[in-house]
């Protein structure tokens, strides 16, 4: 899948810590419900990216 341009938009951090991603990302990340985010924090940045299924069980074992 090819991604074409960027993306700046707005969302919520709702009082159970869910957030809202828009549309147009989950589109262009080709995200459907259940899927895997892998949230990095850099600084002040979070950067959340689609995890596929062959490397979740390694993510899952190097945060024990």
């Amino acid at each position: 899948m090819e991604r074409k341009g960027g993306f700046s938009g707005l969302t919520s951090v709702h009082c159970d810590g869910a957030i809202v991603i828009p549309d147009e990302v989950r589109s262009q990340l080709g995200l459907k419900p259940h899927d895997h985010l892998l949230f990095q924090l850099k600084g002040e940045h979070i950067i959340a990216s689609k995890v596929n299924d062959e490397s979740k069980e390694y993510y899952v074992r190097a945060g024990e």
